[in-house]
């Protein structure tokens, strides 16, 4: 390579490059695993609501792992008397515009499957019928349901029903090992 032997031009090219590196820093703001990733268009917060019961609902939060995976977390409950309620977290493989969630506690023999199918507006949550599919729902309530988008932004947390707070970009490496 040669260099300009001026001292004018040799500032501008060292100017230029000078800018070159300015734009080119990364944005501290947005989680590393959250850029120009495909599945940040499915991230936010959906929910659903029955419309004749008040107190029966759910809600469905998306965070985008990867351009394959989400990771996701669905709560819902069929509201009074009982209030059954029907919760799963984990990571779920996004082929199309659909993400599939497989997860199996140790003790478990069969596991629980779940299918979540995206839409500009919505997702539908449904988990995938047969006997060998047994997600520990109570009262055979499932978080079935058309949950309506009502967030683009992309979450960094979820608190679940048992309080305890849910960091999607800080989750350890094995805190989904259950989950395929």
């Amino acid at each position: 390579m040669t260099y300009p032997r001026s001292s004018c031009a040799r500032l501008a090219l060292l100017a230029a490059a000078a800018l070159v590196g300015c734009t080119t820093q990364p944005d501290a703001t947005v989680p590393a695993a959250a850029k120009a990733i495909a599945t940040t268009r499915y991230a936010g917060e959906y929910r659903w609501r029955e419309a004749d019961k008040a107190d029966m609902g759910g809600t469905l939060t998306v965070y985008p792992e990867s351009d394959s995976t989400i990771l996701f977390y669905v709560e819902s409950n069929d509201g009074a008397p009982v209030y059954h309620i029907a919760n799963a977290f984990g990571r779920a493989q996004l082929r199309g515009d659909t993400a599939t969630y497989f997860g199996k506690a140790p003790d478990d023999a069969h596991g629980c499957r779940l299918k979540i199918g995206f839409s500009p507006a919505a997702a539908r949550v449904l988990m995938v019928s047969g006997p060998e599919n047994d997600c520990f729902f109570g009262g055979n309530f499932t978080p079935d349901g058309t949950y309506r988008r009502t967030s683009h932004a992309i979450p960094q947390q979820v608190v679940d029903g048992g309080g305890d707070t849910l960091r999607f970009a800080h989750l350890p490496p094995d805190a989904l090992k259950d989950s395929q």
